[in-house]
């Protein structure tokens, strides 16, 4: 993982969280998010990284507990005629405590996630299925807006045979709907 974006995804929301002291905490609901993603793939001794988004629907019915449905893109890669495109969309719950306008919480759900491989002038393939997958994160909320910075990874194996491990660094916006 990139350790530059992390550093400016955590600096950015307490920066976020310093401006605003007047703010209040984020009111229980329905809410919806986008954000940049950093996604690293990791097959047997390959490594590959790439950047993306994702897209958050969520529902928080309580002060320390939320679900919600992710679309992640993972990213792609051409090279050599070799093409790779990969995507994942989850549901989770989290686990969330509050201090002020701060909220940490740690996320537990599954992963349904989706490879496209493509050799040119052979053909491709595509394989999909689902994972346990599990994160932490820490968000700043001021009023209906948020910003969070978070980290999400699951395992799997592709063609049943290279023990994949997929993480992914993301920094998203959210709107909550009071």
């Amino acid at each position: 993982m990139n350790m530059k974006f992390a550093a400016i995804a955590a600096l950015g929301t307490l920066s976020l969280a310093a401006v605003a002291p007047q703010a209040a905490a984020a009111d229980n609901g329905f809410y919806l998010g986008a954000g940049l993603t950093q996604t690293e793939i990791d097959i047997e001794d390959a490594t590959g990284d790439g950047n993306g988004f994702k897209v958050i629907v969520g529902f928080r019915p309580l002060n320390w507990l939320a679900v919600e449905a992710n679309y992640i893109d993972l990213g792609g890669d051409e090279e050599d005629g070799v093409s790779i495109d990969a995507n994942a969309t989850t549901i989770s719950a989290l686990a969330i405590a509050e201090f002020g306008v701060i909220d940490v919480f740690a996320k537990v759900g599954m992963a349904n996630w989706n490879v496209d491989f493509d050799v040119e002038d052979v053909g491709g393939f595509d394989e999909d299925g689902w994972e346990p997958t599990y994160g932490v994160g820490v968000g700043a909320h001021f009023g209906s807006l948020g910003v969070r910075a978070e980290y999400e990874m699951f395992n799997t194996e592709l063609l049943d045979e290279f023990d994949t491990d997929v993480s992914t660094l993301s920094l998203s916006f959210t709107y909550t709907f009071l």
